[in-house]
């Protein structure tokens, strides 16, 4: 009903009320700014809060509860709480408020709005308004652009580290470097994630939603807390105290850190199971799962390498950057693949959702047997909708439908192919003759796909890690052993280093590359 109101001069006006919201079409599709540094620092943020969370506040928490000190609690449960609410913020849903004008020639050309005023077009059109949810794609920087600051930052490092070797220039270097200190850590343990993270989105073309994949990063970070908990509490207690400390960190680095963290990690991924349609998206939700993991210990291992200088510093940032984070990505993208293959390959899909809302209805049923009408119907008899069998659910399951972005140039409205993103057009079926067929598998080269089933995806990652961390731990000790000095030593563990890197990046565009040939749903 229009509103009535009166000026100062006694003059009445009607005023039509704003359209009521309607739902959104099934079909909408909004454009949305290119803003691809944006999400760097919203993921630096990120890091930074649950570091403070997983890294300080609640093992601060689990310290002081087993040691009875009150006050280191308390001190555990501010730092654990106070960036909740900082968190929430970075990530929290964005909804879109949609004013769709369309051209009708039994429409208006005046719509007032709900925050006052009125929309006016040149022509007449109908007017509706909407609310959707935000789904934006994954924004990402070109993949060599983010690399080339990650070498700048390490030629920085370098760089700062020359003045440090002159008696003469040492004062000047150690001014410099604290000035630098704090913008190496920040940059050191992040941007080679960002750029492992728009390299991988790259080699695998897959248009993903902004929100899902930091859902992925933040439960990577996430899983860092109960590994962190295996290794720092659990295993120790579980190892014979007569053992030296040499082969407790052995197998510390060799048992633990294998099966806890790849354990945790692999958790992380199946939260995400109802939603992972092929194995190549188990692929990338298990490669990001594992960005987030390595993104809070780079953070941890860098601040380390801070307070021992700058050339400590920036070869932990390089080994790390090169070597640990992509291990950490590839290993989880292994056990993602096998959990993509299971969801592919089986009706999981329909079996966790008919649980689920099994687990409801049985919810109902008991606490409406206690006398409590719980769903509002006016008795207490239990569910008494339908219920749906598992075979009727599994037969009913609907399919799962792509979401499907354009890339529009913003001044001329050209759409593009997105760089790296898989073009939909149909795959040939021309006959080909043995030797031609022959000479395409030459071309294409070697091809790589980790195991289907998920424990050996788990045993193969938990094995490249345990291949990791055991064999640099024994090299470590090689040198000195057969009388090395400690530059030889030194030089002998810079080279497996090498061997290791080389390993993991050969592993890593290999499998990228064979996977990407596959569906992506």
């Amino acid at each position: 009903m229009p509103r009535i109101i009166e000026d100062g001069v006694g003059n009445r006006y009607a005023l039509q009320n704003p359209v009521e919201l309607t739902t959104a079409p099934d079909d909408v599709r909004l454009a949305t700014e290119s803003e691809p540094w944006k999400n760097y620092w919203r993921m630096l943020g990120t890091v930074l809060l649950a570091f403070l969370i997983l890294y300080w506040g609640i093992p601060t928490v689990i310290i002081g509860v087993l040691v009875d000190e009150p006050i280191v609690t308390l001190i555990g449960g501010v730092c654990s709480i106070l960036p909740l609410p900082f968190l929430f913020l970075l990530h929290k849903p964005k909804m879109v408020h949609v004013r769709l004008a369309t051209p009708d020639s039994a429409g208006k050309k005046y719509h007032p709005l709900p925050e006052g005023g009125s929309l006016y077009t040149s022509e007449p059109t109908s007017f509706s308004r909407f609310l959707t949810p935000d789904d934006s794609i994954l924004d990402l920087p070109p993949h060599r652009q983010v690399w080339v600051v990650f070498t700048l930052t390490i030629i920085v490092g370098i760089l700062a580290t020359l003045p440090l070797l002159n008696e003469y220039t040492e004062t000047i270097g150690i001014l410099l470097y604290l000035i630098l200190a704090l913008p190496l850590w920040v940059i050191g343990f992040s941007i080679p994630v960002f750029a492992w993270w728009a390299t991988s989105s790259k080699w695998l073309g897959l248009p993903t939603r902004r929100r899902d994949a930091e859902a992925w990063l933040i439960a990577g970070m996430a899983s860092a807390l109960p590994a962190l908990m295996i290794n720092s509490f659990i295993f120790p207690t579980l190892m014979p105290s007569s053992l030296s400390a040499s082969t407790f960190n052995f197998l510390m680095v060799t048992i633990s850190a294998p099966i806890g963290e790849e354990t945790c990690k692999l958790l992380a991924v199946c939260l995400f199971l109802t939603a992972i349609r092929s194995p190549r998206h188990g692929f990338q939700v298990g490669f990001t799962v594992g960005l987030g993991f390595a993104l809070l210990e780079n953070c941890v291992y860098v601040m380390g390498g801070m307070f021992g200088g700058p050339f400590n510093i920036t070869l932990t940032t390089l080994v790390r950057g090169i070597g640990s984070i992509p291990g950490h990505a590839v290993w989880t993208g292994v056990s993602g693949f096998a959990i993509g293959c299971l969801a592919s390959e089986t009706d999981i899909h329909s079996k966790i959702r008919w649980r689920l809302k099994k687990v409801g209805i049985d919810a109902v049923d008991m606490v409406e047997g206690w006398g409590i009408d719980l769903d509002g119907d006016g008795d207490t008899s239990g569910y008494d909708q339908y219920r749906e069998t598992l075979e009727e659910a599994l037969n009913s399951a609907p399919e799962a439908a792509s979401p499907s972005w354009m890339l529009v140039d913003g001044e001329t409205g050209e759409i593009h192919q997105a760089q790296g993103v898989e073009d939909l057009t149909p795959v040939g079926t021309a006959m080909v003759t043995a030797t031609a067929a022959a000479q395409m598998r030459v071309t294409d080269g070697v091809h790589l796909l980790p195991p289907r089933n998920v424990f050996a995806g788990l045993g193969l990652a938990m094995s490249g890690h345990a291949i990791w961390n055991g064999s640099s731990s024994l090299v470590s000790h090689l040198g000195p052993a057969i009388g090395l000095g400690s530059g030889a030593s030194l030089l002998l563990d810079l080279a497996w280093i090498v061997v290791l890197v080389a390993t993991v990046l050969t592993i890593a565009k290999l499998l990228m590359k064979s996977i990407r040939t596959m569906p992506a749903s």
